[in-house]
């Protein structure tokens, strides 16, 4: 967002991924029974003091939804602007203002349609840990409106290697290791028992039906996306780089259970591919989640069928 001259903005929220609340990890309502003192024995010997009911209900007649859209847009167009125009003040508000209209518009998309409420209170939205999730997503999901005449997304190098090679990958490992033929790479290092070695046969077999090039696992080639989670910086490293037969390059993520930073990593991954799509010098890239190793053959193919450019 750096480069935003007119503050024009576009964001494909149906692409954002989603948020579902979860009132196991945040309850709702819980029973609290009040003591005095240091209680000796089992609780059922104190009497004198029944279980109330604690909730949220004050908070919901005291909230409105509009109010949290409202709040979690200012907070999205402040870290906009605060890095479009770091030190200046006169351009900053001059942004808010025109950026604030858009950024409502999409939060109120994004929270009307992206969120799993599960049957909880609309209010629910507005804890902190979902007001910072949808923020951290919706910041990594808003880009440059190029067909306004914004200038594009570009990423952002390692200026000392800007380019890596798996020519440079030379490591020794206690790891379990597979052999591969379809690399340039004459192994992978094994972390589990099961989903490196499934993808890696997976792999081997669409080489030989002539729909991938070549692959190489992201181990020690030091390709890695930079993400915020709760407003911390981390670092993404995508599970293998593949080149298909047409010469598509896919970020590939096997992925099993989902970690609660998981989407924030997905984000900025398709954040990554359209700044370097952009860019244009590296190729097309495609970035793919895989649930299913079985299934992974299949979800390479609809990459084959587009045509390289």
């Amino acid at each position: 967002m750096v480069n935003l001259k007119r503050d024009l903005i576009r964001c494909d929220v149906r692409q954002v991924e989603r948020t579902v609340l979860d009132p196991w990890n945040t309850p709702t309502a819980a029973f609290v029974r009040p003591q005095v003192g240091y209680q000796v024995g089992h609780p059922s010997a104190h009497g004198g003091f029944g279980f109330e009911l604690m909730d949220r209900q004050e908070y919901y007649d005291s909230v409105h939804p509009q109010t949290i859209a409202f709040e979690m847009a200012r907070e999205i167009v402040r870290i906009l602007t605060d890095v479009a125009h770091p030190g200046k003040e006169r351009l900053k508000s001059q942004s808010r203002g025109a950026l604030f209209p858009q950024v409502l518009i999409l939060v109120q998309d994004y929270i009307a349609t992206r969120v799993d409420y599960r049957g909880c209170h609309p209010c629910e939205v507005g804890l902190q840990t979902y007001t910072q999730r949808i923020i951290g997503l919706l910041v990594a999901g808003i880009l440059p409106d190029v067909e306004q005449g914004e200038a594009p997304l570009l990423p952002r190098l390692n200026r000392y290697k800007p380019i890596g090679s798996t020519g440079s990958v030379h490591f020794k490992t206690v790891k379990s290791v597979q052999v591969i033929q379809a690399s340039h790479l004459n192994f992978v290092a094994c972390d589990t028992n099961s989903w490196e070695q499934a993808a890696v046969f997976q792999l081997e077999k669409l080489a030989k039906d002539d729909l991938v090039l070549c692959y190489a696992r992201n181990d020690h080639l030091e390709f890695n996306i930079p993400y915020d989670f709760y407003g911390n910086p981390h670092v993404y490293e995508p599970d293998f780089i593949i080149k298909l037969t047409n010469r598509i390059n896919i970020i590939l993520e096997i992925k099993g259970q989902s970690r609660e930073e998981t989407d924030a990593k997905h984000q900025a991954a398709r954040r990554w591919i359209s700044a370097v799509n952009h860019w244009g010098k590296l190729g097309v890239w495609e970035f793919l989640v895989c649930r299913d190793s079985q299934l992974l053959g299949q979800e390479l193919a609809h990459f084959c069928s587009k045509p390289y450019s």
